[in-house]
């Protein structure tokens, strides 16, 4: 294992793309269960009981190894019939609050991202989370283009509770080689910077790979196969968001 990150590519001849996850790789949180701590506690959820009593159950059914789709998706039927463009709304209320406060951002990843974007590199974001929670954060970071779990909605934009797209494993991997036939870029000359095992699809399809954090899967992988990690430190005076 070792933290000594490549070089970045500087022949501006040829596009690069660097592939971000987002939760617990560029921010310390799982951002949909911090918007729905926020939005309970603006409905009078001031001591978190009710959060409790909702994401309790999910929780469980994380301890027991389900698959990370099924628990996203028991986290979606909890929004039946709210209002998408409500959640949207809420959701950059929610970034404005907690910019307010500090952000837990992950500073050794925004930093590499603020080198590509420097260098010229499109900066893609492929994470699970959905888009609420992520646009406001990517339009932040001045991100090109955000790929993501997607919400199904109704004919009046109310959430059904189902998934439209989930962007887990190997999608990840089909969302990586979409964006690199849009860029027109060699994936060899590519990056992607991930810090769970439902990254690895996302990591393999490029040349220059990344683990942030120190998950023990992770960390293990990237030792037998000679890739970087840098860990997970917060910026200055923020603190990790706990699901």
């Amino acid at each position: 294992m070792t933290t000594s990150l490549p070089p970045l590519t500087s022949d501006h001849s040829r596009p690069v793309v660097a592939f971000f996850d987002a939760d617990e790789t560029l921010i310390a949180m799982k951002t949909p269960f911090s918007l729905l701590r926020h939005r309970l506690r603006r409905r009078g959820d001031v001591t978190g009981a009710e959060y409790e009593r909702l994401v309790e159950p999910l929780r469980r059914l994380a301890s027991m190894g389900v698959t990370p789709v099924e628990v996203v998706s028991k986290f979606y039927e909890l929004h039946t019939g709210v209002p998408w463009d409500e959640v949207v709304a809420e959701a950059r209320r929610w970034y404005a609050d907690l910019r307010e406060v500090g952000a837990p951002f992950i500073e050794p990843t925004v930093a590499r991202l603020r080198s590509h974007q420097e260098a010229g590199h499109h900066t893609v974001v492929i994470s699970g989370s959905w888009p609420a929670t992520l646009h406001p954060i990517t339009d932040d970071l001045g991100v090109d283009l955000v790929l993501c779990t997607e919400p199904e909605l109704d004919a009046d934009r109310c959430m059904t509770g189902a998934i439209r797209h989930a962007m887990f494993g190997p999608a990840k991997a089909e969302a990586v080689r979409q964006a690199l036939e849009k860029f027109g870029a060699d994936p060899a000359d590519c990056y992607a910077y991930g810090d769970d095992p439902g990254d690895l699809t996302m990591l393999r399809m490029v040349g220059r790979p990344t683990v942030v954090g120190a998950n023990p899967r992770m960390t293990a992988y990237a030792a037998e196969q000679g890739w970087p990690v840098i860990p997970a430190t917060l910026v200055t005076g923020t603190r990790r968001q706990p699901v």
